[in-house]
């Protein structure tokens, strides 16, 4: 590993609606092994990573740990994101017969009213804006409105009005699952843009590889060697299939199998990419869990049973790689400021901020810096 300060460290959120409790819990356990390792009950993901990748339930995790408090800290730990789940899930996706009705189970029509899962933003993200994250992002959605992929960053809001909005905003756009619940047309908090979003997840569930592709891009002299990349799964769900039994299958009976298929497949080729970019150095770490064949995968069951069976695959994912964990959360500090506070200014605190920032002489900020000023001058 290179020196403090030369190491861009990477978290990375796959989509996977309440599934999200799998990686949270995962994320709570690494935040304890940090806040022990360093001796620091204060101690956030936010001193550890420096790139934050998620994708629909993803960016609901990633806002979690980014958006600050009145102190510039994060206003939730990786616990109270589990906790949020749990006290939210039968808010976001909202049981009620008259749209199940309307909308013949999602087949007509969406599953879901979205005044659950819009209240649940407003409450926990009233006022935040992208740009007041406390570290760079990348949150994948689909703009409808120019038929094209498009990335909610952190670091282009701060340079650029036309990039920013009302964080709760981009979770309801980055969270509009098709089938579930509508686009989501936003403006920009200036009002000079207007667009219509769907989930990422149709072309990156699993946001790693994006991530990757964004670091390099700022940064075409540097490579994996230079990074470190944690990835989270959010479970998943064995698809065996045979051709005898989907012989005579249509739309309908592919509409379930079909989901897992298309997240497992590209979830997969993200990460047989991600080994062979990182050569199996133990600077990546991909993190995921399968289901077992009685607990049926699910985006939405907030029964109380598949809401514990998520949080004990997120504890065995996390008691299973118990050492693998551990290993890595000793890179991330050896790479961070507070394992380098006593150095010759490896590290700036801007503005009385409680969060270490890479020091603006960096390689990496001023190649960030001059990137983003080509896109907006």
């Amino acid at each position: 590993m290179k020196s403090n300060g030369k190491i861009t460290r990477i978290l990375s959120i796959d989509g996977g609606g309440i599934r999200g409790i799998v990686p949270a819990v995962v994320l709570m356990h690494l935040e304890q092994t940090l806040q022990q390792l360093t001796n620091n009950s204060d101690a956030r993901l936010v001193d550890f990573f420096d790139l934050f990748s998620g994708t629909s339930t993803g960016s609901m995790i990633v806002a979690g740990l980014l958006a600050p408090n009145k102190d510039n800290r994060p206003a939730y730990s990786a616990k109270e994101i589990v906790d949020l789940y749990f006290n939210n899930a039968s808010v976001i996706f909202q049981d009620s017969l008259l749209q199940d009705i309307k909308s013949v189970a999602g087949l007509l029509n969406v599953k879901y009213n979205p005044e659950g899962i819009e209240s649940v933003f407003q409450q926990h993200f009233p006022d935040a804006e992208l740009k007041e994250l406390l570290k760079p992002t990348l949150i994948p959605v689909y703009d409808l409105t120019r038929g094209k992929n498009y990335f909610f960053r952190q670091q282009k809001a701060q340079v650029s009005a036309r990039h920013n909005y009302y964080l709760k905003d981009v979770l309801r756009s980055a969270t509009s699952a098709i089938t579930y619940f509508p686009p989501m047309q936003i403006s920009t908090i200036d009002g000079t843009r207007k667009r219509c979003f769907i989930d990422g997840g149709i072309f990156a569930n699993n946001p790693a590889l994006s991530a990757y592709a964004e670091f390099r891009y700022h940064n075409p002299e540097l490579h994996s060697k230079d990074t470190m990349m944690l990835s989270l799964g959010t479970g998943k769900q064995g698809t065996h299939l045979d051709c005898e039994s989907t012989q005579n299958w249509g739309a309908l009976e592919w509409r379930e199998p079909a989901g897992n298929l298309f997240a497992n497949a590209v979830a997969d080729a993200n990460h047989y990419q991600l080994r062979a970019v990182y050569d199996s150095m133990p600077n990546y770490l991909r993190l995921d869990g399968f289901f077992n064949d009685a607990d049926k995968s699910s985006l939405d069951n907030t029964s109380k049973d598949y809401l514990d069976c998520l949080y004990c695959l997120g504890r065995q994912i996390a008691e299973d790689n118990k050492q693998a964990i551990r290993s890595f959360a000793q890179q991330l500090i050896a790479n961070s400021s507070l394992c380098a506070e006593h150095e010759s200014q490896p590290y700036l605190v801007e503005n009385n901020a409680a969060v270490a920032k890479p020091s603006q002489n960096s390689k990496f900020v001023l190649a960030v810096k001059k990137a983003l000023g080509k896109l907006t001058g």
